[in-house]
């Protein structure tokens, strides 16, 4: 196939996708992963998939990348060769062992440095913003559905990945967000940036987010996309040991899921072992 060619099957493989009710965000993922393998083809003169070049393109993958990201690549390159109708050339993804601890997980007392440290920058806005993901125990993408109306009323129902869960926020954090927005004019979504009814960027949100993580002393590896729905997460399955409760709240639709809130992190474990004296 010419380049041409190819353009033309990922526009209809795209459309196959969203006519599945994928999200824009999973279509355009698939695409994008899809596209790495085309051009792998093309960089080796081939014009279409076959099991040696497949192989190929999946040792390439592994010496490129860690398994799990391979893993990624090879799924979408399953779901394409479904759409071709070449279900005899997808190939098996690897298997990465279960991780035995949750690691990279920020502590309580980094929190409240990073939470201290937001209003010495006086920086209300972000200080809002840490303590709403720690305390919903919710997505950052999910932010947008913190508005004025969601905080008098008390909670909001969501649908995410055709999954709809409801959002609640302590009600003393409510308060203080209503005052929050009531001081700053705020009348629709909190979390605004300069249009009053759209969230901050999410690539804004992140790069304040580092920032504030060095001058609190946070390692950087710390600072990820669900690092305080973790410490949410974690907080709940140690004070109220109900993982399936916690499951409803983070909307996931199987508890296999929740359960790795459960592990302990490599430092708790040394902890415990010291702590046995044998």
């Amino acid at each position: 196939m010419t380049v041409g060619d190819w353009g033309n099957v990922l526009e209809d493989f795209k459309g196959s996708l969203a006519a599945r009710e994928k999200s824009p965000t999973t279509v355009k993922c698939y695409a994008r992963n899809v596209g790495k393998f085309i051009d792998f083809l093309q960089k080796n003169n081939e014009s279409c998939p076959t099991r040696q070049n497949i192989l190929a393109y999946k040792e390439y993958l592994l010496g490129k990348y860690k398994a799990a990201s391979a893993n990624i690549y090879l799924i979408s390159l399953n779901v394409f060769l479904r759409f071709l109708g070449e279900h005899d050339l997808r190939v098996k993804t690897l298997r990465i062992q279960r991780k035995t601890s949750l690691n990279n997980v920020i502590s309580e007392e980094e929190y409240r440095r990073m939470l201290e440290n937001a209003l010495k920058k006086r920086s209300k806005k972000l200080y809002f913003l840490i303590r709403t993901l720690a305390a919903g125990g919710i997505r950052v993408g999910e932010l947008q559905h913190i508005t004025v109306d969601m905080l008098k009323k008390s909670y909001v129902m969501v649908e995410s990945k055709r999954k709809v869960r409801e959002i609640r926020l302590p009600d003393r954090l409510r308060e203080e967000l209503l005052t929050y927005c009531a001081e700053n004019d705020i009348r629709n979504v909190v979390f605004c940036g300069r249009d009053p009814n759209k969230m901050l960027h999410t690539s804004y949100i992140w790069t304040e987010l580092k920032k504030l993580a060095r001058l609190s002393g946070v390692p950087g590896e710390k600072v990820y996309s669900h690092v305080f729905r973790h410490l949410f997460a974690k907080k709940f399955i140690s004070q109220f040991q109900d993982i399936a409760e916690l499951a409803d709240i983070l909307g996931h639709s199987s508890i296999e899921t929740t359960r790795i809130y459960t592990r302990t992190t490599a430092h708790e474990k040394q902890l415990r072992l010291n702590s046995m004296n044998l």
